[in-house]
């Protein structure tokens, strides 16, 4: 028996945090709901998310990789192949070591006679609770090879669409890191090359002109520190990424920023409904899938508002109802999904409106790196050239001084 700490919601919707001796996060998630409480998270006492330092740090699969050995499993499994003959051959074809030795663990986990869920359950950082529930869901109604499609499938939408979510990110990223560079450049090296002509004349020059100077002079005095400082940053930020998991500052501040606060409702209001309209058309309840959808949630504020809406369903309330008092979805979304729900078809109405804003983000990403790419283009021609007019401003009133 191991301890864990434990976060659930009561009827009432307020969060309770405490800590439970339990065989497992499982039998925690178990015991918390058959006491009419809504299990949010259970981690091992002290353990953060049950990860050693040496675990936490070491790089992760990447999800591309998890998804490739899903859709294999699910092949072989199609084939007619038994789950325990399909890791035993997954194991032979592979040559990568983790996913060897990862096959290896599972199938001997298995063969003790646990459930493949909970022996997915065994490895969170790899297989998340959405990934775990389908499979046990899959598990009892006999079609795991289903489950296993549609998860692979899933994920290949929700890492295509990382992708073009970085793509339209990175664009701009790119545009500011260079203009930065450009900026420094000119400073540390080109200006420099002026400050003999200005001797004796500083007081002479106009403002904006010397202000060119000065700064120059202040990035160069500290120049020697600017490297380690830009090192020790990215350290410090691909550390606090690891650490961090399952967490998106980043996120919430561009939840916040005007233009970019439409890219993360669309984005939000997809991945709500399409998720909700995948674990329903596998015979999740709405409570569970709720529970689900709020762990892959990366906006807090978001996560909180499915907390209330959580605690709302568990009451007796619609969902629609009780999307429709918090701020999370468009309303013209949740009248679509009241419709679907009052029809019995509410799977089929959020896999609807999954499709339309999937739609709606590809065309705001295009306009999106359409219009920034050009602004900071801009940004930066006006930037050198307002550069360029000091110095020569601050060489011609010497020249005027001298004849």
């Amino acid at each position: 028996m191991a301890k864990f700490r434990y976060k659930a919601l009561n009827a009432t919707g307020k969060m309770l945090d405490g800590t439970m001796d339990a065989a497992s996060s499982a039998e925690v998630v178990r015991v918390l709901d058959e006491a009419g409480f809504t299990p949010v998270s259970a981690k091992p006492l002290g353990a953060g998310d049950g990860r050693s330092w040496s675990e936490r740090l070491t790089p992760d699969p990447k999800p591309a990789e998890i998804t490739a050995f899903t859709l294999d499993l699910a092949m072989l499994l199609k084939g007619g192949v038994s789950l325990d003959e399909a890791l035993v051959i997954l194991t032979q074809m592979e040559t990568r070591r983790w996913l060897v030795k990862l096959v290896r663990s599972l199938h001997t986990e298995l063969s003790g006679g646990r459930s493949f869920s909970s022996v997915l359950g065994s490895h969170p950082a790899l297989f998340p609770p959405l990934y775990v529930k389908m499979v046990e869901v899959a598990e009892m109604s006999g079609r795991l090879e289903e489950a296993l499609t549609s998860i692979a499938a899933e994920r290949q939408r929700t890492e295509a669409l990382s992708k073009r979510l970085m793509s339209a990110i990175s664009y701009p990223a790119f545009l500011g890191v260079a203009a930065i560079g450009v900026l420094f450049f000119v400073l540390l090296y080109i200006i420099p090359q002026f400050e003999g002509a200005i001797q004796g004349f500083r007081d002479r020059i106009d403002g904006s002109a010397l202000f060119v100077f000065e700064l120059s002079e202040g990035l160069r005095a500290v120049s020697g520190y600017i490297l380690p400082t830009l090192i020790a940053l990215l350290a410090a930020f691909l550390l606090a990424k690891r650490l961090m998991s399952g967490r998106s500052l980043g996120l919430e501040l561009l939840s916040r920023l005007p233009f970019t606060r439409r890219l993360v409702i669309y984005s939000l209001t997809l991945t709500f409904c399409r998720t909700l309209s995948i674990l329903l058309a596998n015979g999740v309840d709405i409570s569970t899938s709720l529970r689900l959808i709020r762990g892959i949630s990366r906006v807090p504020r978001s996560a909180e508002a499915i907390d209330a809406v959580l605690a709302d369903v568990r009451q007796g309330t619609r969902l629609s109802q009780a999307l429709a008092r918090r701020p999370l979805l468009p309303a013209h979304v949740v009248q679509m999904l009241r419709v679907g729900e009052e029809a019995g078809n509410l799977s089929e109405s959020a896999a609807r409106v999954s499709v339309f804003y999937e739609a709606k983000l590809d065309a705001a990403l295009a306009r999106f790196t359409a219009i920034l790419g050009p602004v900071l283009m801009m940004s930066v021609s006006l930037l050198i050239g307002w550069l360029i007019i000091s110095i020569m401003t601050a060489l011609m009133s010497i020249n005027d001084l001298l004849i």
